[in-house]
């Protein structure tokens, strides 16, 4: 008798039984899986056992389910930053916030792939969230004494750097690159590198560790302290 093949049936939930909210957990669900990328409908679809046009029902393309994911990682990742309080020094809010950043982006790849590559999502909303943060951040600047100009300047600095930081870290370790690890020791012949090689046993080459973010972030506050003093000297 031959053998008859086994056919795997998957049950569809019934129409109108699913949310917006579970289409964008789902979501998030797929792009962790796969990444944010990969994710489409129809193996959205298939993720939350669903026909395809249950999705369309709620977004019509998948520009307006990025939007919807955007407007809930705006919500997680402002949940997770510290709030400016009044009794901090500013070199304290600054670092605690820019910090804090860098850890909520490490830990959430999507969340950091929609906030930081995928600005074109943020609806107005999520846009007025994430400036009101940054207002405060700048407003504590100017508080302390920095002009705007500078206060601004001094934000965009330390942002630039912490998010830079972030996507070069991702990158490499994306490329499993031999600098982030022991690895880098074989990389070549380091003879002809007495200094470099002195120091690869304490320091992988990436300049992404948190020994490496914490100098940085020290140096950079010490820049904008030179900065504020400046600022009360005549001209």
């Amino acid at each position: 008798m031959p053998n008859e093949k086994r056919q795997t049936t998957r049950h569809r939930r019934k129409r109108g039984s699913i949310s917006a909210d579970e289409i964008v957990e789902g979501a998030f669900a797929v792009a962790r899986r796969r990444s944010l990328d990969q994710l489409s409908m129809p193996r959205l679809a298939e993720h939350l056992s669903v026909g395809v046009t249950s999705l369309y029902w709620y977004f019509r393309k998948k520009s307006d389910l990025l939007g919807a994911m955007t407007d809930v990682a705006v919500d997680r990742f402002l949940t997770r930053m510290p709030a400016v309080r009044t009794e901090d020094s500013w070199q304290r809010a600054m670092l605690e916030h820019f910090t804090a950043q860098r850890t909520l982006h490490r830990e959430d790849e999507v969340l950091s792939d929609l906030l930081l590559t995928r600005t074109s999502s943020y609806g107005a909303e999520a846009t007025r969230r994430t400036m009101e943060l940054i207002e405060a951040v700048v407003g504590k600047l100017v508080d302390a004494g920095f002009d705007h100009d500078n206060a601004m300047l001094a934000y965009n600095a330390f942002s630039v750097y912490t998010r830079g930081h972030i996507i070069h870290d991702r990158i490499l370790r994306r490329s499993n690159t031999p600098t982030l690890d022991q690895r880098q020791q074989r990389m070549t012949d380091w003879s002809s590198m007495p200094v470099l090689a002195s120091l690869l046993d304490r320091h992988p080459l990436a300049g992404t560790t948190d020994e490496d973010f914490a100098f940085s972030a020290a140096r950079l506050l010490c820049g904008f302290e030179v900065l504020l003093a400046e600022q009360g000297e005549p001209a």
